[in-house]
């Protein structure tokens, strides 16, 4: 916990003290929506388009992997968001269809060492059919849910719980999701949504609307991506208090460019998410320029549907990637800040590498220059998890295993790959295959 902020502090005698005289100080970065496990994905599918994608990340691999590779690719996509200065993370763990599977993530989130949020997301204990189509009205079990709560009980702990649901109406009935948001609620989990607004035949309806009058919004929900919800929705959010996770560069490669001008003024403040590292950057200062230049490009384009005086600042994507992003994990009273009384989730930045001189504006030096290599030291509950530029974890191991399971998940055995199915660059085969 921060004790004390200023000048002239006196600390005890048997404290460390880390001179942060040419470093940048500030809150650590919060990712309210990343599939971890997909990190085993990462850099595949950037040049396919949306079907491309969704074929191959989910029609062509996700049903191979493993307990031991959601534990591979969770550990690995955790460590490298510590890596990068983001101290909270919320795993979108969509990709568990045995108990042992969701084991693996949970355990590999306590053994990173960060804060995070597991994303409950079980689908064992619901009908799934052999391709991707409707869940209709087969809404997640209590059981399921609340196994997944008696592990995580804790919402202020290092590793704690959240329930992922299933927009209506495309994957999943009103009445089924409204179901599955009782479940939620009756265990005291918050919720995370995808919003695409999608119906099952893939066509544009106003889904947020559609929960409204059914009256399941609340302050308790985060809505992901929004890109095709509408400005009259977005009040309707904003009334009911549901947050909002905006996927930058995610968005804009795979669905349109996140909304970030209309949310602002709906008067939501979204908070910020990588999504995927199959075609995303790790790098969240990434994140943070990315909803900048392409709002900026928005309203200048659109400069008539702005109101007079609006422009982005980069004050405000630095506050998505932080506040915001406390808030729409229900933490904004212990996180986000460095102020007296909350967590110490800090990060210590370097000032003096050729990309980050001259520093005329800390600010815009943070969002605009930093690069992850400059993230000296990253402190979680004032504890460090990153020293003199490195992971203080063991990156050795992990390397074995992530490379056993790329190995099995791509190379061997390759006759059970559809033939359609896109594979990494040739010059990636392991030697052993």
């Amino acid at each position: 916990m921060i004790a004390n902020l200023g000048t002239d502090i006196e600390a005890p005698a048997d404290a460390e003290i880390i001179d942060a005289a040419d470093y940048i100080v500030c809150a650590g970065l919060i990712d309210t929506h990343r599939h971890l496990w997909q990190t085993l994905y990462k850099g595949l599918v950037y040049d396919l388009g949306i079907h491309e994608i969704f074929a191959t990340v989910y029609g062509a691999y996700s049903m191979r992997f493993t307990a031991q590779d959601i534990y591979a690719g969770t550990l690995l996509g955790r460590l490298t968001a510590l890596d990068a200065g983001i101290t909270t993370v919320l795993d979108w763990a969509h990709n568990v269809t045995t108990l042992d599977m969701e084991d693996a993530g949970i355990q590999a989130l306590k053994d990173a060492g960060g804060r995070s949020i597991f994303g409950h997301g079980y689908r064992g204990d619901r009908t799934v059919p052999s391709e991707l189509h409707r869940f209709h009205d087969v809404p997640r079990t209590h059981e399921g849910a609340k196994r997944t709560r008696d592990a995580l009980p804790d919402d202020d702990a290092l590793v704690s719980s959240c329930f992922l649901a299933i927009e209506p109406p495309w994957l999943i009935s009103l009445d089924a999701c409204k179901k599955e948001l009782e479940v939620a609620r009756s265990l005291g989990m918050r919720t995370s949504m995808h919003v695409i607004s999608f119906d099952e035949n893939f066509q544009i309806v106003p889904s947020i609307k559609y929960m409204h009058e059914a009256g399941m919004l609340g302050e308790d929900l985060t809505f992901v991506h929004l890109t095709n919800a509408t400005d009259d929705e977005f009040k309707i959010m904003k009334d009911a208090g549901v947050t909002a996770s905006l996927c930058p560069q995610v968005d804009s490669h795979i669905f349109a460019p996140p909304p970030t001008g209309r949310l602002l003024m709906a008067g939501i403040r979204p908070s910020l998410s990588l999504d995927t590292a199959a075609c995303g950057s790790e790098d969240y200062f990434s994140q943070m320029r990315s909803v900048f230049d392409v709002e900026r490009t928005i309203a200048r384009a659109n400069f008539q549907s702005r109101p007079e005086g609006y422009d982005l600042t980069i004050s405000d994507v630095f506050d998505f990637a932080t506040v915001q992003g406390a808030d729409a994990i229900g933490q904004g009273h212990r996180l986000g800040s460095i102020t007296v009384g909350k967590q110490a989730d800090i990060l210590f930045v370097n000032t003096k590498s050729p990309n980050m001189m001259p520093v005329l504006d800390p600010l815009a030096s943070l969002v605009f220059h930093a690069n992850v290599s400059d993230i000296d030291t990253g402190l979680v509950a004032g504890n460090p998890v990153k020293r003199n530029g490195m992971l203080l974890a063991d990156v050795d191991k992990l390397r074995e295993q992530v490379e056993e399971s790329v190995e099995r998940l791509y190379w061997k055995p390759e006759e059970e790959l559809p033939e359609w199915a896109y594979k990494p660059h040739p010059a990636a085969r392991p030697f052993c295959c």
